[in-house]
């Protein structure tokens, strides 16, 4: 008997028995809970039957939480039935049983697949029967019967089952194990709630509002001039060496033209001086003239994610409600399978889609739809894995519910456009350049050097799709002064989450119907010279939609949709989990509704503050996600990534006993502290002590002023003993103090200052560079509270070293001590560890530290020791590598070790590179695989050359050859050298 297994009840009698009468001429009998056919059986199971048992199933994690067991990290893990599908289960495993054939027809996916196998692992002797794999796309009759025919093997997607089965382990031990460990830690009594995905989702909402709410309104200033009737705007150009401040304040709008961007003044002044270099009489020159064709194709077709955020933008859904439905129009044969990742289509669906799209156009869209012959960017079988793009059936939808009907309309709607003609236009792009005699201007381009403005001129040749479909409107309208200008026409990503100086719409093109026949020479002054006073854009709160995008690419924001597009395997979750993430966050209490916004509750932001990073970072989790689609793949084994996870696990509780020793500590004292109201012995609870005796109802919390005490530091003062002086308490108003601690006669706790008028915080070993008297430190700094034996005039209070923020050796306020050192725990934001601020100490240098940032937020890597001179008592940096003259801007080049964010144009990799940071122009330091040292990158800069290095690698070929440093700081092999070794 072959039993076919559905993975709930509508699939089995809607679609399942159908087909099985249709193909096999089966005549089924209503069973309990199944199908009873001659040669062939039907059941389901209700969604997942069978469980991961919880913590307290183990042996010794019976009863009450504790920290002494955790994590627990099986090798083998325990099963358990779900209650509420128990008596179906039973008749799922009875029906195996009996059957020589098992087919698992649940939804084809990483679920579907680990809800049919966790029932097998329940019961492994199912195992030794054949097993097969239904794989379905759609349940119209035709693909059902097709995929019937071609049953899969369930070897061939073993891969998707080890993947599966590795998310849900690695959740398991990432959620029980933390949640267990915050709550006892950090929860002081209140259950903390923690989840692989769930957390840095969570924290990606708390930083959106975080940034919301301490944007500060702030303005910005550009130029733009009308030459001849049209609005030009000044520009930058990139290929000049950066000037004194202009450069610094300026922001980058537009990198379509090489060189050129966009100039945004933060100073009135600086934008005034260009207004009055540039206005009439002084004659404008034009440059360059450039004249180019530009397409734009309609969108793909909807993947899950991309359905989800356009039922929210349209019609304020919730991503659970468009999913479900997307799942219900599947079930009704209207859509294909809802939960895919991909935007594309298989090469042999091309005939029968294009087909399928002329019969739902309109008769307006079949207007401009494209010939069948054409490529089509989303007809691409690389593209697509386990599931094409979500797209209509052909089935006709009769009395959909509102919500299916506006979800089915919009799949209909991206499917057909997407066969549609595309909107060409023309574009003419003119610099100018104007000359003034006012002279050089503070901050200014050098009088020598002529400014510049970019005139765009657009004549559409044909709108294609864009007849038929509406443009969105871009964030951040911008009034149109003149009728025949309009802002920002290219087709861009959604950043309507970010603030900033400037976006598309500052970007003005002139609309005309023909291009004015005008030269490189061609001389005339502007008709005006006008400066703009525009507010930054401010930040929004998520909105599902954008939520879900950002989830998409874990929270890096991405516009260009290649790269986009590679990320989606680094995302936080799946299509198919991200809705259930988000609403889980809502039941929790973690984010709220607020009209269409999602915001962080009171109690979300509480969990985020105490989260550690390993938990709360959206990058890390995204790259487990990664690993799983690798996994998915077969390019990643499945015990690689099990023991990736362990070892997560088990350096997030060695941070967690380093940051919660307390509590650790509490747990494992065998020693019962006395009750001091009544003498009987305490109980110890998550959030300190309390008497067990209800009559006496003495308790006591372990946290005074946001710092934990000790077990020994409890005992002394219940003992009516003076504890400290100890540091890191806070005020109310957040600032660290230091004091004693002693119990008054009613039991409650008052602090006890030192009164010699200084600034005191925990004793260290470690003694003050400049006076030699023992340091004392605190959360933020190490400090001295000494008197200095000698006096430098050169180290007064407050004197800091302008080179980089977090380096000072003024004090913090309240500091009232004679000699002035303080060295700050977080330098160029990088917190200094306790091995590193040793060594600094100890032998007066660190070795190589990664992970400082700079003013601009790139990442670079230095050592760091004791200055000399005016900076005695500093921590100053040493760079590993000398500095190198820039071929572009005459800067220095900078060596900065591995940095997502580092770009340039020899494309800074993940080794490193060496970077100016004016023009942000780098060398790699690995270029075909070999990696250059300081004295040939020097070596080539000097001399244009390099002698014959070896060796590289291009693919599978090695070979040797000499370099060339061409205009532009472009690298290239001298041709003639190139020597293939094998």
């Amino acid at each position: 008997m072959i039993l076919l297994v559905a993975e709930k009840p509508s699939v089995a009698n809607q679609h399942y028995r159908p087909m099985l009468e249709r193909i096999e001429g089966e005549k089924f009998t209503q069973g309990d809970g199944c199908l009873i056919g001659k040669n062939h059986c039907i059941t389901w199971c209700v969604g997942h039957l069978i469980t991961l048992a919880p913590l307290d199933a183990y042996p010794g994690y019976e009863g009450g939480w504790r920290l002494s067991n955790l994590p627990l990290l099986p090798e083998k893990f325990r099963l358990m039935e779900i209650e509420s599908t128990r008596k179906q289960l039973a008749v799922v495993r009875q029906m195996m049983e009996q059957a020589d054939v098992l087919v698992n027809g649940a939804d084809a996916g990483r679920e579907g697949n680990l809800i049919f196998d966790l029932v097998l692992d329940f019961t492994p002797a199912f195992k030794q029967k054949t097993i097969k794999r239904l794989w379905v796309n759609s349940y119209v009759a035709k693909d059902l019967d097709k995929a019937w025919k071609n049953l899969e093997d369930a070897t061939q997607r073993v891969n998707l089952s080890y993947a599966a089965r590795l998310r849900q382990r690695a959740d398991w031990m990432v959620g029980l194990n933390a949640t267990r460990a915050y709550t006892l830690t950090a929860g002081r009594g209140k259950m903390i709630s923690v989840g692989r995905v769930q957390t840095p989702t969570l924290n990606l909402v708390v930083e959106r509002d975080t940034i919301v709410e301490q944007f500060k309104e702030l303005y910005y200033y550009s130029v733009v001039g009308t030459w001849k009737g049209y609005q030009a705007q000044y520009v930058l150009d990139d290929r000049r060496k950066a000037k004194d401040e202009r450069d610094a304040s300026a922001k980058e709008s537009d990198k379509k033209s090489e060189g050129l961007k966009l100039a945004v003044f933060e100073k009135e002044a600086e934008a005034n001086a260009v207004v009055e270099r540039c206005k009439p009489p002084a004659p404008a020159t034009i440059a360059k003239i450039d004249t180019q064709q530009k397409k734009q194709f309609p969108q793909k077709p909807f993947d899950l994610t991309e359905l989800q955020k356009e039922g929210n933008k349209r019609f304020k859904f919730s991503a659970q409600q468009v999913l479900d439905c997307a799942q219900n129009l599947y079930e009704k044969k209207l859509l294909t399978y809802p939960r895919t990742d991909s935007q594309y289509l298989p090469d042999t669906m091309k005939q029968e889609a294009y087909s399928l799209a002329q019969r739902l156009a309109s008769p307006e869209q079949k207007g401009v739809m494209r010939n069948e012959s054409e490529n089509f960017v989303f007809i691409n079988s690389s593209k697509v894995t386990d599931h094409f793009a979500i797209i209509p059936t052909g089935e006709t939808p009769n009395g959909l519910p509102e919500m299916e009907q506006k979800i089915y309309d919009l799949a209909k709607e991206r499917f057909v456009q997407a066969w549609l003609k595309p909107y060409i236009w023309s574009e003419m792009e003119v610099v100018l350049e104007t000359k003034g005699d006012s002279g050089s201007e503070a901050g200014m381009t050098d009088s020598k050097d002529p400014d510049l403005f970019r005139l765009k001129l657009k004549r559409n040749e044909d709108l294609g799709f864009r007849a038929l479909v509406k443009e969105e409107k871009k964030k951040g309208k911008k009034k149109k002064e003149d009728p025949r200008s309009e802002p920002g026409m290219t087709n861009a990503g959604d950043n309507s989450g970010e603030g900033g100086a400037s976006n598309d719409s500052d970007e003005i093109t002139n609309l005309v119907e023909a291009f004015p026949e005008w030269n490189v020479g061609d001389t005339s002054p502007f008709d005006s010279v006008e400066l703009q006073k525009k507010k930054k854009s401010k930040p929004k709160y998520y909105t599902e939609a954008t939520l879900l995008a950002a989830m998409k690419t874990a929270g890096k924001q991405i516009e260009n949709e290649e790269l986009a597009e590679a990320m989606k395997d680094r995302g936080l979750g799946t299509p198919a989990t991200q809705a259930g993430i988000i609403e889980t966050l809502k039941k929790r209490g973690f984010i709220e509704a607020q009209k269409n916004y999602l915001v962080s509750t009171a109690r979300g932001r509480e969990v985020i503050a105490l989260m550690d990073e390993k938990v709360k970072s959206p990058e890390m989790t995204g790259e487990w996600e990664y690993k799983l689609s690798q996994v998915e793949k077969g390019t990643l084994s499945p015990v690689e990534f099990r023991d990736g996870i362990v070892e997560y696990v088990k350096q997030l509780f060695a941070d967690l006993h380093a940051r919660y020793a307390c509590q650790f500590e509490r747990e494992a004292a065998t020693e019962k502290l006395n009750c001091p109201k009544c003498g009987g012995a305490l109980d110890v609870a998550p959030w300190g002590y309390v008497c067990p005796n209800a009559e006496c109802g003495f308790r006591f919390g372990h946290t005074v002023a946001g710092k934990m005490l000790a077990h020994s530091e409890v005992k002394a003062l219940l003992a009516g003993e003076t504890v400290g002086p100890l540091s890191g308490f806070k005020s109310k108003k957040g600032s660290e103090f230091t004091a004693k601690l002693t119990l008054d006669k009613d039991f409650n706790i008052n602090f006890a200052f030192e009164s010699d008028g200084k600034f005191h915080g925990q004793k260290t070993d470690y003694k003050c560079p400049l006076c030699g008297s023992p340091l004392e430190e605190n959360k933020n700094a190490i400090f001295c509270t000494g008197s200095a034996q000698s006096k430098d005039p050169r180290s007064e209070p407050g004197m800091t070293n302008g080179k980089e923020p977090g380096m000072t050796n003024g004090k913090e306020p309240g500091m009232t001590n004679d000699c002035n050192f303080t060295l700050f725990k977080t330098i160029a934001g990088h917190v200094l560890t306790a091995k590193e601020i040793a060594a600094l100490f100890g032998s007066g240098h660190t070795p190589l530290i990664q992970g400082f940032k700079s003013k601009k937020g790139s990442e670079f890597a230095a050592a760091l020791k004791w200055g000399e001179g005016a900076d005695k008592g500093r921590a100053v940096f040493e760079f590993q590598h000398r500095d190198l003259p820039c071929p572009v801007c005459g800067d220095s080049l900078r060596f900065r070790g591995s940095t997502s964010q580092q770009s340039g144009p020899q494309g800074a990799n993940q080794d490193g590179a060496y970077v100016c940071p004016q023009c942000n122009y780098g060398i790699p330091q690995v270029f075909y695989q070999r990696k250059f040292s300081d004295e040939e990158v020097e070596k080539l800069l000097k001399d244009k050359a390099t002698p014959v290095l070896e060796p590289f690698k291009k693919n599978e070929t090695t070979f040797r050859a000499a370099l060339e440093l061409r205009e532009g700081g472009k690298i290239a092999f001298n041709k003639l050298t190139v020597e293939v070794i094998k």
